[in-house]
């Protein structure tokens, strides 16, 4: 039997649909990076609202508000014909979603005054050209930090990093004239000097009584950390059951949810700390006994000139 290849093709509403699945399961268990991805290739692979609307508020919750509130005013968009009453429904969630989520969206100005737009201006941001119709404009963005890139024929680039608080931030940039730019703007700041390499001085305190507190307070640290990580995460846990068995109240689950992603997270945070913690205790007690069987370590060590400036000569 021969199959054409239509019938070979994998069908993309079963498969946007799966991948739609799984993104409102990775949400519920807090995964929500992993969420937003499941979304965007379901709504790549079959347009919906109702994908599109999960995906905005996914975006919400990763902070990448300028993001969100443009995938709502793409729903109310999409929706703005509707006249069944699932659509107008839909149409009021993300009108509503769009008019609370606007004012605390972000802006970034790139100012560029007359005597600056010379002939062949190209400004970037990061990577994305920033086309003149935009320029001086309050844009809406998502939080982070970014460099500013302006490039003309015949004039040096000149650039700038501006970092942008995530939610209800203002920031402008202004760029120079390229053939007028000050010296101080187009040359290279000079490299740091070597530091220079001092040598301990030799402890003045008894080995034996000093050496063994450090990696013993430093150890109990680490069990006091790693102790409140597994107390994070039973309570996350716990949270997390209670959101499984609430099967009538949608935000009051979701609202549990969120309660075991965050002390899962503190408790992820916690463990990291502690295992930290944990190594260097180890490694100041091995470096402890080392000195304790060698006492002329740290006594051999002397500061030497060398091509790049100070360093170290002796026995470690």
């Amino acid at each position: 039997m021969v199959w054409s290849s239509a019938a070979l093709a994998q069908p993309a509403g079963a498969q946007a649909e799966v991948l739609f699945r799984q993104g409102r399961d990775l949400l519920a268990a807090g995964k929500v990076a992993d969420a937003c991805v499941a979304f965007e290739e379901s709504q790549k692979l079959q347009p919906a609202v109702t994908t599109l609307l999960n995906l905005a508020g996914c975006r919400e919750k990763l902070g990448q508000l300028a993001t969100a509130w443009g995938l709502f005013l793409d729903a109310v968009r999409a929706t703005r014909s509707a006249t069944d009453a699932a659509g107008q429904q839909l149409h009021g969630v993300a009108q509503t979603h769009a008019d609370k989520l606007e004012p605390r969206v972000s802006k970034l100005t790139i100012n560029v005054p007359q005597q600056s737009q010379v002939d062949g201006l190209e400004i970037t941001r990061g990577r994305e050209r920033v086309e003149s119709a935009l320029w001086n404009r309050a844009l809406p963005i998502d939080g982070g930090t970014y460099t500013i890139t302006a490039r003309a024929p015949g004039a040096n680039p000149w650039s700038t990093r501006v970092t942008v608080a995530a939610e209800g931030d203002t920031r402008t940039v202004q760029i120079p004239d390229l053939h007028n730019l000050p010296r101080d703007l187009d040359r290279p700041p000079p490299p740091p000097p070597p530091a220079a390499v001092i040598a301990p001085e030799p402890a003045s305190e008894s080995p034996s009584v000093s050496r063994p507190v450090l990696p013993l307070v430093v150890g109990a640290g680490a069990l006091a950390l790693l102790g409140s990580g597994l107390g994070f995460e039973l309570w996350g846990d716990s949270k997390y059951s209670a959101a499984k068995s609430e099967l009538n109240n949608e935000p009051h689950r979701e609202a549990l949810y969120n309660a075991a992603t965050t002390r899962r997270y503190t408790a992820e945070a916690f463990a990291a700390c502690g295992l930290v913690a944990g190594g260097a205790a180890i490694w100041l007690y091995v470096r402890d006994r080392s000195r304790e069987r060698d006492p002329a370590i740290g006594t051999r060590v002397r500061v030497v000139p060398s091509p790049t400036g100070l360093a170290l000569a002796g026995s470690f």
